[in-house]
């Protein structure tokens, strides 16, 4: 669809010329009607008329020709969106900066600090508000492993509408029930006061609640299922902050880390090993109703685990802490065998291709004098295989094929008797084959 042009002062000239002329009871159907009748006398108008108009429609031209009255396809307009981008990022750098001050307050207590963990299972998201179907929420520290967990099967009640099918299939690729609209509904109200008193165990008098921390993935999810609780109860949905579980895990590690080759050079390292989910099999871990229906792998108990072992395992070895099975681990963990075969993997026999591991045998050498003697050794061997071989002379044929053969008779057949036929020079056969005649 084409720009609409601009309005000019004849525009409002004629919008006040029909307000005039509809006072005097007159009335025009349209605007070129109205044209039509104030054109001579807009031709005839004194400067001090034209001007008036020329200067409204001057203004009213700047007034929508900045970029913050321009409008996407949608009818949004670019400063809306231009705010909103700068709004979320200024969000992600105000938690970055936090989490590395709660890193940075607890260097001496992170092992024991407490670290908040959930999730949270939807069905589909309606309009604007997701359809919960289960939760969690995890308590873990470095040094005790997984504490503690609050579990929730919700039921929220009945099916938008239009939605029905999104719901159908989010229950079954999630292993839950569709949602019973008879039965009664979860109280939002109570899991989210258990929420709260879950959150205030180490400190109940505290008006600050400890950060909640997911998957980026999750982070809209489990900030919407938050704010449809506080919105039914009529609490402050700021009181919690929702931050990024990999942002953590980097500072963590990074923090507690006591070489320069541990921890991660790149936070999307933190992120990458989290999506890796190497313990996203393991039986056991998952609520009694996922576990029943063979669906463990999608429990938002189970995935919380497997988020904090995935941490622990990588924090454990650079803290110095023991793992425990079923804290720190899966329960049905091996952990002697994992030992045993990680020492083994630090054993490694040097090598020794041209004198190359005698080299590296000193650990007094300088990185010149290591590659001068590796040099020098592969240079001697070289030498001595050379030395070694003898060059012998092709052994020359005993025949003599320079000289001349004459060809060999042929007396090994009989001469031919030429015959009538197709080819003359071929001795008949049918006379040696014995044919009887009566057959």
């Amino acid at each position: 669809m084409p720009k609409k042009p601009p309005r000019n002062a004849f525009y409002f000239y004629m919008v006040d010329f029909k307000e005039e002329q509809r006072k005097k009871g007159i009335n025009y159907g349209n605007m070129a009607e109205v044209a039509e009748a104030a054109g001579p006398l807009w031709r005839d108008a004194p400067p001090p008329v034209r001007t008036k108009y020329e200067t409204r429609a001057k203004k009213e031209r700047q007034k929508y020709s900045g970029s913050e009255h321009k409008l996407t396809s949608n009818g949004i307009p670019f400063a809306v969106i231009d705010q909103q981008a700068r709004e979320l990022q200024e969000a992600i750098e105000n938690e970055k900066r936090d989490i590395i001050n709660i890193v940075n307050m607890r260097t001496n207590t992170l092992n024991t600090m407490d670290v908040y963990v959930m999730d949270v299972n939807c069905y589909c998201k309606a309009s604007v508000d997701y359809v919960v179907g289960e939760s969690t929420l995890l308590r873990f520290n470095v040094q005790e492993g997984i504490k503690d967990s609050y579990h929730e099967i919700i039921n929220p009640g009945s099916i938008p509408v239009g939605y029905a099918s999104d719901v159908k299939y989010g229950s079954q690729d999630l292993g839950l029930n569709m949602p019973d609209e008879t039965a009664k509904r979860s109280n939002y109200m109570q899991i989210l006061a258990n929420i709260i008193d879950y959150l205030k165990q180490q400190d109940p008098k505290s008006d600050v609640l400890p950060p909640i921390f997911t998957m980026p993935d999750k982070v809209a999810e489990v900030q919407n299922f938050i704010l449809q609780m506080c919105r039914r109860a009529g609490e402050d949905d700021s009181l919690f902050r929702i931050y990024q579980l990999d942002t953590l895990f980097f500072n963590l590690i990074n923090a507690i880390r006591t070489r320069p080759d541990e921890g991660f050079p790149k936070e999307s390292l933190a992120l990458a090993l989290l999506k890796k989910d190497g313990f996203k099999y393991t039986p056991g871990i998952g609520c009694e109703h996922h576990e029943e229906n063979d669906k463990s792998v999608e429990c938002s108990l189970s995935r919380v685990k497997r988020w904090v072992y995935t941490i622990l395992d990588s924090c454990c070895p650079v803290a110095g802490v023991d793992a425990q099975p079923g804290k720190h681990v899966p329960a049905d963990f091996d952990l002697e065998s994992i030992h045993v075969f990680q020492e083994q993997k630090k054993i490694r026999n040097a090598p020794s291709i041209a004198g190359y591991g005698q080299a590296m045998s000193s650990c007094n050498t300088t990185l010149s004098d290591h590659f001068d003697t590796s040099y020098s050794a592969l240079s001697t061997t070289i030498d001595s295989q050379k030395e070694k071989r003898v060059h012998k002379p092709l052994r020359m044929p005993k025949t003599n094929y320079a000289d001349r053969f004459a060809a060999p008779e042929l007396t090994e057949f009989s001469g031919a008797t030429p015959l009538a036929g197709r080819c003359p020079t071929m001795p008949g056969s049918f006379t040696k084959l014995k044919l009887d005649d009566d057959e």
